[in-house]
């Protein structure tokens, strides 16, 4: 067994996938199984369960903007995908079809992941989590990733879309539009953020010191949403410590 985990090792050293945008963002490093303490070996990579999906075929060019998280580029990062956790994959977050998308196995192509198969990943330092929501239960909540900027007594978690919208001008047009939708749990609750108003009704019994931290160091929820709220519940939380 050990022999076997040298010479796969050695074989990873020396190879080097194709890669299809942006190289400089792109790791070398094949995939690794982390929770398995092993590298992923190159031979079975086609019968892997991390090689399981539909192929994407992303948009057309006509389009202004892009459908992804951030950038349109491939990022490596790592996902918990069908009960295993895969570290250096190449991968993207389709914020139009809520789908992560990874680069196949031929070094070419990309694949669009099962989304019901991924628990989380993690991409461009920020931190998914998959949703799943019973349609009896009373929240504000679909199924779906989430993605959780905070996590503390309070968890702040951002619901990140994209859709496209069309324009009749002289011809028509289209582009990618960028939605958030905030949402804190408390108490195992998830509430809807849509305002200052309703923010400070989340944190009534420190409403008070939190208005005034957000005062003197100039955060405005108009401004800046994320910001906002997530400097408000840290502050929040602190205050509760």
């Amino acid at each position: 067994m050990l022999k076997h985990a040298v010479l796969v090792l050695c074989f990873a050293a020396f190879f080097t996938p194709g890669e299809a945008q942006n190289p400089a963002n792109i790791s070398t490093t094949l995939p690794v199984i982390v929770n398995a303490g092993d590298v992923y070996n190159p031979f079975i990579e086609k019968q892997s369960r991390l090689y399981n999906g539909i192929e994407h075929q992303g948009y057309s060019f006509k389009i202004k903007g892009h459908a992804y998280f951030i950038q349109k580029e491939l990022s490596t990062g790592t996902i918990v995908y069908d009960g295993l956790e895969f570290a250096n994959v190449p991968m993207i977050y389709d914020l139009l079809k809520d789908q992560v998308v990874i680069q196949h196995s031929n070094s070419f192509s990309k694949l669009g992941l099962v989304s019901q198969k991924v628990k989380e990943f993690t991409l461009l330092n920020h931190h998914y989590i998959r949703i799943t929501v019973d349609s009896t239960s009373n929240t504000p909540l679909i199924t779906g990733f989430y993605d959780e900027v905070y996590k503390g007594n309070l968890n702040v978690l951002i619901k990140r879309t994209k859709w496209i919208e069309e324009t009749v001008k002289d011809e028509l047009e289209r582009e990618f539009i960028s939605l958030d939708l905030f949402f804190i749990q408390k108490g195992g609750v998830y509430y809807s953020v849509r305002s200052y108003k309703g923010l400070m009704a989340l944190l009534k019994d420190r409403s008070k010191e939190v208005k005034q931290y957000l005062r003197k160091n100039r955060i405005k929820f108009r401004k800046g949403h994320e910001n906002a709220i997530v400097k408000a519940v840290v502050y929040y939380d602190l205050l509760n410590k």
